[in-house]
């Protein structure tokens, strides 16, 4: 009964929230944003979260994994996924989608909004290196998990860019402590192509069966 009641607040408070723009204007990818962040700060505020959790932050991808927290039931996962967002939106965000948790681990997903809008592969490490250093001075109980950017048909152009983005997290992460890479892109082939099986029409994000491939290759990592 309670959580069905802080469900139903939370709701109200999503509603409420979203008709505060009723001029017909469509929000802006920051306003969607701060609305999702507040929904997380609203939830927390009504439910806090028990210590000692798994937490999971990035874009669309992490967002979408709508099972993420049932997969893994008896491991205390935390999603606050934010679609749309890169490295630079997570990082200006540290202070509200970490900072608020005591985690034990903390998994992160960004890279592929950067890779579409041109970011280097350079600068995009040299976030999460700053990323990074923010959390291991904050949280310094937790084991990081940076994971790959995943390969997706719609983006097949950025391709050389993606792969040495990911070259560059995987070898920062083996001269780290407490920083684990994890490849989630060469799970998505078959065969040495993208499987389209694992993507949506869109070709950019996954199906359940896409995220079944997830499951399996994060599962261990979340287990450990």
């Amino acid at each position: 009964m309670k959580y069905k009641l802080c469900t139903y607040i939370l709701i109200g408070f999503l509603i409420s929230t979203f008709t505060l723009k009723s001029n017909g204007q469509a929000l802006t990818q920051k306003e969607k944003w701060e609305l999702k962040i507040k929904a997380f700060e609203k939830k927390d505020s009504l439910n806090a979260p028990t210590k000692n959790n798994i937490l999971f932050i990035g874009s669309s991808t992490i967002e979408n994994w709508k099972t993420l927290e049932g997969d893994f039931i008896d491991y205390n996962v935390i999603n606050r996924g934010v679609s749309g967002t890169k490295m630079t939106d997570l990082f200006a965000f540290r202070e509200r989608l970490i900072q608020p948790y005591d985690p034990k681990k903390i998994f992160i997903y960004e890279g592929d909004n950067d890779i579409a809008l041109g970011w280097s592969a350079d600068s995009i490490c040299n976030v999460f290196v700053e990323l990074f250093k923010y959390i291991r001075q904050q949280k310094p109980q937790a084991h990081i998990y940076i994971m790959s950017i995943k390969p997706s048909p719609s983006r097949e152009k950025y391709k050389e860019n993606l792969l040495r983005t990911n070259a560059l997290l995987k070898s920062f992460a083996a001269q780290q402590r407490d920083l684990t890479y994890i490849d989630v892109y060469t799970p998505m082939l078959r065969d040495g192509l993208i499987e389209p099986s694992y993507y949506r029409p869109d070709k950019l994000h996954l199906t359940a069966e896409g995220y079944e491939i997830w499951k399996s290759v994060i599962g261990p990592y979340i287990k450990e």
